[in-house]
């Protein structure tokens, strides 16, 4: 735990300083909204897609080592692993300007509705994701007050509604 909360203040302060909107996702965002939260190795940030050439030029500068890109993710080793998922649609970057700071983090994260749809996405996109994410999914809508109409806005973009009210059911 002491390395990711070393990679995220890491990753946090070189974002927040070179002025680029950015929030936590993935399984450590999910332990700001549920107790019962899973392990995981790495961090996972959700930035502006519009300065990708910003974000490997500030985080390598800052101790990262750029191991993967594409026009959706950055992956970086180094101070620790660390994915950084590009807002490049009006969907993620609503997400990010929703984002708001939780404890027990000094960041941003984004909202539990948000982090359902990036994992529905997720497991539409890897199989292999399918049983944690829809775990991740199950454990986020009992411990929530939740936007239904956003969380099914989400799941119609994949045709998944009627799954994600089985996992509700459950």
């Amino acid at each position: 735990m002491i390395q990711l909360r070393k990679t995220l203040q890491t990753a946090h302060e070189t974002l927040d300083k070179n002025k680029i909107d950015h929030a936590l996702i993935g399984g450590l965002a999910l332990a700001v909204y549920n107790e019962d939260s899973r392990s995981t190795s790495d961090i996972d940030l959700l930035a502006d897609g519009n300065k990708k050439n910003e974000i490997k030029e500030c985080l390598v500068a800052a101790g990262f080592n750029l191991n993967y890109e594409s026009n959706e993710v950055l992956q970086f080793t180094g101070i620790g692993f660390l994915d950084v998922i590009l807002a490049n649609r009006d969907l993620t970057q609503e997400m990010l300007k929703k984002a708001q700071s939780r404890p027990p983090f000094d960041v941003h994260v984004v909202r539990a509705e948000d982090i359902i749809g990036l994992k529905i996405q997720a497991y539409k996109n890897d199989s292999s994701r399918e049983l944690q994410d829809k775990a991740d999914i199950q454990k986020l809508m009992r411990s929530q007050n939740l936007d239904l109409e956003l969380i099914k806005k989400y799941a119609d973009l994949f045709n998944e509604w009627a799954t994600i009210q089985k996992l509700v059911a459950k």
